[in-house]
């Protein structure tokens, strides 16, 4: 019986040291999770590469000279953007957003100075232009030396390829303005991006009449139609009235007829009237004129493109401004 009473002693030794080294590692787990808990639930999100290192922009390094950091930098993703930006989340969401670095500034000798930089990753050029453009007021004033930027009393808003920036103020004076504009140096400065992402499209809208950074990207639910997206408008003066002239490059030519003829049904349906075309020649291209609600649209497609006017005030501008696109698509045409 002695040899059986120790074999069975030694199992009972051997199955608690089993079970104590199951408990540490146990423990050991726990204590690493709860040292890497996600921070994302808190707007603070840090993403490894391969090589292990931050894959995070230290947009803390852009504080302006006589200021210095209020608070951490914050990162915000697709899944939590709507605790940081409520209500405009979606916009942002649905056109391409990846990621948001926000960071706050403050002066070293005036506390209630202070400044907050939103960095928008939209993933590429025409998505950054896109949220730029769309959320851009018609009173602003533009900045000269910057391709796609302006400002207002106290904020200060660009583009810088795939990203989209707002830096905004605590109030209006001349010392946070100059640490904005500084900020935005050392951003376009510091950061790089590919040079050849541009947006070719602006420049298929004629230059006569222009009204100057009036250009805007729908990416989608143009006009309030959902079959018409990834549309460009721009804004002119005609004969003192304003006109929204507008194209969108569709995969071929059978797709620009079809979206033409369901955007011109949806204008019938929802008000609009048909009218005649005065000009001989765009009646010759089959072109469709509605009067909405006082204005006037136009509407055809030439090649793979769908095009027209929206909310012009005069019909025989309009028909100038359609004119004057055709043109201008047209060269795109034929060049392609």
């Amino acid at each position: 019986m002695e040899p059986n009473r120790y074999r069975a002693g030694h199992l009972e030794s051997a199955i608690s040291f089993c079970l104590l080294a199951l408990l540490f590692i146990l423990a050991v787990g726990v204590v690493v999770k709860q040292a890497d808990y996600d921070m994302s639930r808190f707007g603070i999100y840090i993403e490894k590469t391969g090589a292990g290192e931050f894959s995070v922009m230290r947009v803390s390094a852009f504080v302006p000279a006589g200021f210095e950091t209020l608070s951490r930098t914050e990162i915000y993703i697709p899944g939590n953007l709507y605790e940081k930006i409520n209500g405009k989340a979606p916009l942002y969401i649905e056109s391409g957003f990846e990621k948001l670095y926000t960071q706050r500034f403050v002066s070293k000798g005036n506390d209630s100075l202070w400044m907050e930089l939103f960095v928008y990753d939209m993933a590429n050029v025409k998505n950054a232009f896109s949220v730029y453009s769309v959320q851009k007021r018609a009173d602003v004033e533009l900045l000269p030396n910057m391709l796609f930027a302006y400002q207002t009393a106290n904020s200060l808003y660009f583009v810088h390829g795939r990203f989209y920036i707002e830096i905004v103020g605590s109030a209006e004076t001349p010392e946070l303005y100059k640490a904005m504009t500084d900020i935005a140096r050392k951003f376009i400065s510091d950061v790089a991006i590919d040079k050849a992402m541009q947006i070719e499209e602006l420049t298929l809208f004629p230059r006569e009449n222009l009204v100057t950074g009036s250009s805007k990207l729908y990416l989608r639910s143009t006009f309030g139609f959902e079959g018409l997206n990834n549309t460009f408008v721009a804004r002119y003066i005609l004969d003192g009235h304003i006109i929204t002239a507008f194209f969108s490059k569709r995969s071929d030519g059978q797709d620009a007829q079809k979206v033409a003829k369901n955007y011109y049904n949806f204008l019938i349906e929802n008000g609009g009237r048909a009218k005649p075309i005065a000009n001989e020649d765009l009646r010759r291209l089959q072109i469709k004129v509605v009067d909405f609600y006082g204005t006037t649209e136009f509407v055809f497609a030439i090649g793979p493109f769908v095009a027209g006017a929206h909310e012009a005030e005069s019909q025989y501008s309009a028909e100038r401004m359609a004119v004057m696109l055709i043109n201008s698509l047209s060269k795109a045409v034929n060049n392609d």
